[in-house]
């Protein structure tokens, strides 16, 4: 079978700009940054990462670490009090043991500070990003991070003035309220101020002690961030933070029921 000169060229030139057309067509992905390494590209690491972003935690509606767990594969925790103290990262890390390692294998840093083996401290309100590195991470972290890291990061003071309230009731008399405040203090110094607070009863009855309350929970947190950038050179970040958790834990019966 003969073919025209003409036709095997227009046939070339239609493979050769299908790849052009179809990759202008594409959307534009969103770079993500991790912080937990070297702040890199997310896709430019050679680490296995989960990241997870502002609006995924928003979307689950949660108010501390533990409920984010689910979402990360190979992650798991541990505590034997009413919020996780120890976290295991494809199946190496502390569990029960009330009294720790002296080097946790997974590293727990929430802006650059580290609560190794203190995972309760990690309330999720006004949370920008949290990271998990899995396997070791002992480059930048040292002994901490054998089995890998977990990075949360919350969010940064900006020159924008900005004010947010946000109020929540559930089931078992659950409810809470949080703010945020925030802005530009002068032409170099930036603030960042966050409250919040959750109370609930708990979903177990005591029949011993006639109270419905025994694992319930009452959570505190606020926090502070300020921003100094004096010149083009230099950054001056300052964070503190206030977490009182005054939770009861009643979390076992014989029968395996809720009371």
């Amino acid at each position: 079978m003969k073919i025209s000169t003409f036709t095997f060229l227009a046939a070339l030139a239609s493979i050769a700009t299908s790849p052009m057309t179809f990759a202008d067509s594409e959307p534009a992905l969103e770079e993500v940054v991790v912080s937990g390494l070297r702040p890199a590209a997310a896709d430019n690491t050679a680490a296995s990462i989960a990241v997870l972003d502002e609006q995924l935690i928003r979307d689950i509606a949660n108010t501390h670490f533990e409920e984010l767990t689910y979402q990360v594969p190979n992650l798991n925790w541990a505590g034997g009090v009413s919020r996780p103290r120890y976290f295991q990262i494809r199946g190496i890390g502390e569990r029960s043991q009330y009294e720790g390692a002296p080097d946790p294998s997974v590293g727990f840093i929430i802006d650059d500070m580290d609560f190794s083996a203190m995972g309760g401290i990690a309330t999720m309100f006004d949370t920008q990003q949290v990271e998990v590195l899995r396997g070791p991470q002992g480059t930048r972290y040292g002994a901490n991070a054998l089995a890998g890291l977990i990075y949360v990061k919350y969010q940064d003071p900006t020159a924008t003035p900005e004010f947010d309230v946000t109020a929540s009731v559930g089931s078992d008399a659950s409810h809470s309220l949080g703010a945020v405040a925030g802005g530009a203090v002068t032409d170099t110094l930036s603030l960042r101020a966050v409250i919040h607070s959750q109370e609930a009863d708990g979903f177990r009855d005591n029949a011993f002690l006639q109270r419905s309350d025994t694992n319930g929970r009452d959570e505190f947190s606020a926090r502070i961030k300020a921003r100094y950038v004096p010149n083009d050179a230099w950054q001056v970040d300052l964070s503190t933070l206030l977490v009182d958790l005054d939770n009861g834990y009643d979390a076992f019966a014989v029968d395996n029921s809720f009371t």
